[in-house]
Order: C-alpha cells, then sequence, then structure tokens
C-alpha cells in the first residue's frame, strides 16, 4: 500500500504494544517510525525486522523504520502515538515537547495513571505540552 500523501506516524514505544500498533499502523499503508530507549535493541529490531522479544515471527512491513533517536524521530513526524509505560510518559513528552512540529498531533495508548503522582494521562500532558 503507497505511503504517498499520508502523514509520518512515530510510535513511541517498542514493547509489545507498541511494536504491535506500529505494525498495524504500517500495514495500513502509512509511513511508520518506531522508537525504543535502548538504541541497541532499536539496533537489532532494523536487523531482524521482527520483536523477536515480544512478537516473534511478525515481519515489519517495508514501510516501518526503526529509530534509536527520539528527538529526530518526532520531529519527522506529524503524528506521534506514545506507547511507553506510564512512569516514562512525563519524561518522554518532557524530552519531544519543544520538538514537534507546531502542527503535531500527539495521541497515546499508555495505559494507567502517573505513579508517582495519580494523575491521569491527560493531565500530565496538558501540563507538559499546555492545551
Amino acid at each position: 500500500m503507497s505511503t504517498a500523501n499520508k502523514p509520518v506516524i512515530a510510535v513511541l514505544g517498542a514493547g509489545s504494544w507498541g511494536t504491535a500498533l506500529a505494525v498495524l499502523i504500517a500495514h495500513n499503508g502509512y509511513h511508520t517510525l518506531l522508537w525504543g530507549h535502548d538504541p541497541a535493541r532499536m539496533a537489532q529490531l532494523g536487523h531482524a525486522r521482527e520483536n523477536t522479544r515480544y512478537l516473534p515471527g511478525v515481519r515489519f512491513p517495508d514501510n516501518l523504520l526503526i529509530r534509536e533517536d527520539l528527538l529526530a524521530t518526532a520531529q519527522e513526524a506529524t503524528n506521534i502515538l506514545l506507547v511507553v509505560p506510564s512512569h516514562a510518559f512525563r519524561a518522554t513528552l518532557e524530552a519531544i515537547g519543544t520538538h514537534l512540529a507546531p502542527a503535531a498531533v500527539v495521541a497515546w495508548a499508555t495505559k494507567g495513571l502517573e505513579p508517582a503522582t495519580g494523575r491521569l494521562l491527560r493531565q500530565v500532558a496538558t501540563d507538559v505540552l499546555g492545551a
């Protein structure tokens, strides 16, 4: 499926859930970037073209690209999907917040509350990114 004229979607978080969502998004024809916090692990995913730890046997589509640099990934994407653990949610948003394109859309598939404060992730996102 062609990725022409479709937004670039970055999935931040390369665990089982993030990888599954990235594969699904790519299979739906979007240019998809997958970032994870461990550069060595991301290099391994790029080389193997699958997440052998969490989704063995599920090959990455050609339009799913592995990224090791968080800020470059955030700058390249027009849509950001955070799929990081709730304890890393605020720090990830703080890291990318000033690097997002003005029209970037940020969404998340992270579940739970911020462990340190008990705040909803929506509240954390508003704290960090504003309205």
